[in-house]
């Protein structure tokens, strides 16, 4: 070969490379760098835009012949259009910014979104960005002065990420203090961080409310954004469940959102507990909370509201035992608060045996004796409680968990004391999907909690047989009804509650 045929070679092979990262077309525009546009939903986050800078403003886009394939996907685009830096459309007549709206689809062997920029971790049961999500684009129009060129970008854009909904929770924090460790009996430093979400219609000298949201297993760790979007969390903020909060004529609620290093059912020892113990975050979390409230002089003690899923159903329901006279109502989803107790060693930790049905291969063993007793029901009869559970949860089984509690509760002869039992998980944003029967906490955030159980069925019988799972009536064919009040919304039922 002729040198001048490997120097045109080398400059075509230059050309290809660079055009990948932003190469300057015929119109002199060149791509600076691809944002993930990431939303939250009832499977977690999932990326819905590709938000683009350009070095420069173009006047028009088009899809034409444009190719986008992201984490290794091929993506049918929905529409593309010039926008501002966040990906919301403009209407100014040219713009730096380009966004790629793409559709979302939910992969049911795995599931997460199709192509989602979160992984769970089966070493330390938590939820991670990925480390790699490599988008190409090819053939992206765009004009400028009259001229239209070609773009073409590829590159691992995961640490370019828009998170609008998270970014409204803006009050960021933590609280550090030292505590005794529950099963060393050892003082420990403990540090819990916490986001809140802190509506401007709040301002203004009236007392308001504050819901907490206590995350589930895989959103614990480091990361303040996995929290609010791992269970969905995010939607507390947003007007579908904020319009439900009423001071006056004003609406919306504080939201706080907890994130725990390792698991809310901790009991010392760094493990994902049984729920059938002392969290090792109790004292921190109580302290972290007091904190939050005494910065923010408006809230309304008499209505702070304490709610969780899985793990965070155990935390919820474990800090209601410990305090029982700070919260104003209480909200859970698959509590993993056990009503048996579990064998223990010597050491105070749980007794492990092989298990195929667990995540990490090994199961704790269950007992006959009742953990959940005489003294946790007193402890819990005066607070207002709505549990939600779905008959076929393989990760926390409601017959070990959360029927039996909630049955000892109503045979001692508690109060406004409510359970939505819903058969399975079926979504609203992917419809005609069914999801982990676990995911009950999908109905919570979805404002889709309504019926529930018949209490003088489930007190009349001497087992649980007084249960009827029932998803056509949003988890029962009853109502909430309070001092005469009926109730067919969870949040309305939740606004009303007092301390």
């Amino acid at each position: 070969m002729s040198k001048k045929k490997l120097i045109l070679g080398f400059l075509a092979l230059s050309f290809l490379i660079v055009g990948c990262s932003g190469l300057k077309g015929d119109s002199g525009v060149a791509i600076d760098k691809v944002n993930l546009g990431i939303k939250g939903y009832e499977f977690g986050p999932a990326v819905r835009q590709l938000v683009i800078d350009l070095d420069s403003a173009v006047t028009n886009v088009s899809s034409k012949d444009l190719s986008v394939t992201t984490a290794g996907v091929k993506q049918k685009v929905e529409t593309v259009f010039l926008s501002d830096a966040e990906g919301n459309r403009t209407s100014k007549k040219s713009s730096h910014h380009v966004t790629i709206q793409l559709p979302v689809s939910f992969d049911t062997k795995k599931s997460a979104a199709v192509a989602s920029p979160f992984s769970f971790d089966l070493d330390d049961f938590h939820n991670h960005w990925v480390t790699a999500y490599t988008v190409s684009i090819k053939g992206l129009k765009v004009s400028k002065s009259g001229k239209t060129t070609s773009l073409n970008y590829k590159e691992n854009v995961i640490g370019n990420r828009i998170l609008t909904q998270a970014d409204s929770f803006n009050k960021r924090d933590d609280f550090t203090g030292n505590y005794s460790n529950p099963i060393t009996q050892v003082k420990e430093n403990l540090t819990l961080r916490y986001a809140a979400y802190e509506p401007d219609s709040l301002a203004g000298g009236k007392k308001n409310p504050l819901l907490i949201w206590l995350h589930g297993q895989g959103e614990g760790g480091d990361d303040l954004n996995i929290t609010l979007l791992g269970n969905e969390a995010v939607a507390l903020a947003q007007k579908t469940i904020q319009n439900h909060f009423t001071t006056g004529k004003t609406k919306g609620a504080y939201v706080l959102a907890v994130e725990c290093p390792t698991y809310w059912m901790d009991e010392g020892d760094g493990s994902n507990g049984s729920g059938s113990g002392n969290s090792r975050y109790t004292e921190v979390l109580m302290a972290a909370i007091k904190k939050y409230v005494a910065s923010n002089p408006d809230i309304d003690t008499d209505r702070i509201y304490l709610s969780g899923g899985s793990n965070g159903g155990y935390m919820t329901l474990n800090m209601a035992i410990h305090y029982p006279d700070y919260f104003a109502a209480l909200v859970l989803q698959s509590a993993a608060y056990s009503y048996y107790n579990y064998e223990r060693n010597n050491d105070g930790t749980y007794k492990m045996v092989a298990s195929k049905d667990s995540l990490s291969g090994y199961a704790a063993v269950r007992t006959d004796e009742v953990y959940f007793d005489t003294e946790k029901v007193a402890a819990l009869k005066d607070i207002p409680i709505w549990f939600i559970h779905a008959e076929n949860d393989k990760v926390v089984n409601p017959e070990l968990y959360a029927l039996p509690v909630y049955k000892a509760l109503v045979d001692s002869g508690a109060k406004n004391k409510w359970f939505s039992f819903f058969k399975s998980v079926e979504g609203s944003d992917m419809k005609g999907i069914h999801y982990n029967g676990h995911w009950s906490w999908t109905y919570y955030f979805n404002d889709k909690v309504k019926g529930v159980q018949d209490v003088q069925k489930i007190s009349s019988h001497d087992d649980l047989t007084g249960f009827q799972a029932d998803n056509q009536s949003a988890g029962g064919t009853a109502q909430a009804e309070v001092d005469g009040k009926a109730y067919d919304n969870l949040f309305d039922w939740l606004n009303d509650q007092h301390r």
